[in-house]
């Protein structure tokens, strides 16, 4: 075990055994505590192990450095259904390469940027990026919300040129991730909303949303209590186009 990188590390129940050092890139092997996993089909908890299944998943950098893990998922024979079936692990989802956290990570990326520049900026494809936005749109959060006051509401594309958005939450005041829809749907954007419950959702005094208004009727409906304000980016988008028409014809003129 080691000691040090496990600290740094910093996943539940994970413990780093051992690394490898590839320069730009460190490999970390590591095992989960735990001794048992929940039968899916029947609740059962299972301790006899039935395979292992080795992979790896590129978790977040350390120092500028890519950080990939080496982590066993293992398969348990359940003693009621008499069927295998594999653990769920916390940190990572079925088939998936990278950890919840990096894809939690990249969203945040793409919310201030655009799919192509955040792949080409964390050495992945747009495919790769693309599918975790979608990943962690379809994805269970389970964050605490109680501090949420301010929230923020806006689209982004998953692919250019197609009709293929995403809506975003992110609580305006600690500026963090809250939730994504899979959708631009109101169903979709109003289940994601009442998910997290009436306390939390009585707690919060202003949304922010875009200048079309697509979602002024829904955040009333959802949120009576909430101030409805413009999106500031949005605002500034605006003012600076003007400026610049302003700066363009006073050229033109001289």
């Amino acid at each position: 075990m080691q000691p040090l990188l496990t600290q740094l590390l910093n996943l539940d129940s994970v413990v780093v055994e051992d690394y490898y050092d590839l320069g730009e890139q460190i490999i970390l092997e590591i095992e989960t505590t735990k001794d048992c996993a929940i039968c899916p089909r029947c609740g059962q908890m299972s301790y006899n192990t039935h395979q292992n299944h080795f992979h790896m998943a590129r978790d977040l950098s350390i120092s500028n450095r890519q950080v990939y893990l080496k982590f066993n998922r293992r398969q348990f024979k359940c003693h009621s259904c008499k069927k295998p079936f594999s653990e769920t692990l916390d940190f990572i989802g079925k088939r998936r390469r990278h950890t919840d956290r990096f894809a939690e990570m990249i969203v945040q990326q793409v919310i201030h940027s655009d799919t192509h520049n955040v792949a080409q900026n964390n050495s992945l494809t747009d495919d790769e990026v693309w599918s975790m936005v979608e990943y962690m749109s379809k994805k269970q959060w389970s964050l605490d919300l109680s501090e949420l006051r301010r929230l923020g509401m806006d689209e982004i594309s998953l692919r250019k040129g197609q009709d293929d958005y995403v809506v975003v939450f992110v609580d305006l005041d600690k500026k963090e991730l809250v939730g994504l829809a899979e959708s631009r749907k109101h169903k979709d954007i109003k289940e994601v909303l009442e998910s997290w419950g009436d306390k939390v959702l009585s707690q919060i005094k202003e949304v922010s949303i875009d200048l079309s208004g697509n979602y002024r009727g829904l955040v009333q409906k959802v949120l009576p209590e909430a101030d409805i304000v413009a999106d500031r980016f949005h605002v500034m988008k605006l003012v600076n186009e003007e400026l610049n028409r302003a700066r363009n014809a006073e050229k033109r003129e001289i």
